[in-house]
């Protein structure tokens, strides 16, 4: 008569014994009670693939499991504690457990990572169906990542853009007579994103030069600072071609008593009106 029974069974590698977590769990007090107990689970749940469910409904009390591994249940209780603490185990909220490296040890090895991951898929699958939180962080902590991320990104120029940075601030501050730091983190970002948009230094020389001659000595004398200079405008503050004297009709234009004319012959008055005031707003 032909055996119809379906059996289970788990393989272990001969290095089982020699991977750092087991070293670690069986030079505790208790250790090699703690192994004993691991493998007993292993085995117990080979049958459900890692899913420790007696009669495949009722998860096991720490009682329970005392009692099928014949162990005292205060050693079961720590073995526990310390199985969830070395990621051997998964506990979910309804007290499921799973036995989380049992996809390693059974079939065969070739299709051990795709087995990995769908027992991953499954154990997410049922935490999701209970409400459990997943294993991405909680939307305050993954707001306090992004901040130490963006603090990290802006410290970056220590590493890359530190001279230029130096250079560009104390250029700035002989022309225009200020004391602007190059530490802060504001005109860091600024100087960076230019630099990371091609941009040289010299290209900043000529933006502090040519807003120097503009602006010193008028009312808009306070914008040559870092945030205005090599901000969005920077472009245009760098391309920017002067032409005749602006200070004799700056307050005119504005006050539009004044047209630009266009002397080019294509037809277009006021040509430039950006271009040649270059205005901070």
């Amino acid at each position: 008569m032909a055996d119809n029974k379906k059996y289970y069974y788990m393989r272990l590698k001969d290095n089982f014994f020699e991977d750092e977590t087991m070293v670690l769990l069986e030079s505790m007090q208790d250790g090699y009670l703690y192994s004993n107990i691991l493998l007993k689970l292993y085995l117990k749940s080979v049958k459900s693939e890692g899913k420790l469910l007696f009669n495949n409904i009722i998860p096991y009390s720490e009682e329970m499991i005392a009692t099928i591994t014949r162990h005292q249940v205060g050693v079961v209780k720590e073995a526990l504690k310390i199985f969830k603490q070395l990621g051997l185990i998964e506990v979910l909220d309804n007290g499921v457990i799973y036995m989380m490296n049992i996809q390693s040890y059974i079939g065969k090895s070739s299709t051990e990572a795709d087995r990995k991951r769908e027992y991953r898929a499954k154990i997410e699958s049922e935490k999701a169906e209970l409400g459990h939180l997943s294993s991405k962080c909680p939307p305050e902590i993954e707001i306090e990542l992004e901040k130490d991320i963006e603090i990290e990104k802006e410290k970056e120029y220590i590493v890359d853009f530190k001279n230029e940075i130096n250079e560009i601030v104390a250029y700035l501050n002989q022309r225009n007579g200020s004391r602007y730091k190059a530490s802060t983190l504001k005109t860091q970002s600024l100087i960076k994103a230019r630099l990371k948009e091609g941009y040289t230094v010299k290209d900043f020389y000529t933006v502090i030069d040519k807003k120097c001659t503009d602006w010193k000595g008028t009312e808009y004398e306070k914008f040559l600072r870092p945030e205005t200079l090599f901000g969005n405008k920077f472009e245009g503050y760098l391309n920017q071609k002067i032409r005749g004297n602006k200070q004799d009709v700056f307050g005119q234009v504005l006050e539009g008593s004044v047209t630009i004319h266009d002397t080019t012959g294509n037809g277009n008055d006021s040509e430039d009106v950006e271009g040649l005031l270059s205005l901070p707003f």
